[in-house]
Formats: structure tokens, C-alpha cells, sequence
């Protein structure tokens, strides 16, 4: 396939990395819901349906371990991803 598609082969790896950066990663939404419930919506919104479920998985695995602030500020997540 690269031998014939080469161009059409980078150009696609190209726009996939280019879509990426405008979806924050799962370490990101960690890092902001530990930081606070403002910065944690901010980033929440940018988040597609699968990389919602990705981040409930993880975090349903984290929440025996986790503050009290972070539980919360993931259930108040969890609460505006129903209601949306």
C-alpha cells in the first residue's frame, strides 16, 4: 500500500496527529481534575464518548485510592456527562 498511496499514506498520519493535539489525553484530564472542577470542565468538553469511557474505566479503577476532592470533582463529571 505505501508503495502506491505514499502521499495519501502521510498525509492521513499527518491529520491524525494534527486531530489528536485538539483532544486532550487521559494523563491531561487527571492532571486537571486534580488541579480543579473548572479547568477539569474546560477539558471535559473537549472529550469524545470513547475517550469518555476510556477515562470512567480508569478512573472507576483509581477511585479506592483517590482524595476526597478529586472523587468529587469525577462525580460532578460523571453528573454533567448524564445531564449532556
Amino acid at each position: 500500500m505505501w508503495k502506491y498511496h505514499r502521499n495519501t499514506m502521510i498525509s492521513r498520519i499527518k491529520a491524525g496527529r494534527a486531530h489528536a493535539r485538539e483532544y486532550p489525553a487521559d494523563l491531561e484530564m487527571i492532571k486537571a481534575i486534580q488541579t480543579g472542577s473548572r479547568e477539569a470542565l474546560k477539558l471535559f468538553k473537549k472529550l469524545t464518548e470513547k475517550q469518555y469511557q476510556k477515562l470512567k474505566k480508569l478512573m472507576n479503577a483509581l477511585e479506592p485510592i483517590l482524595p476526597e476532592e478529586t472523587k468529587t470533582i469525577w462525580k460532578f463529571l460523571e453528573t454533567v456527562h448524564e445531564i449532556m
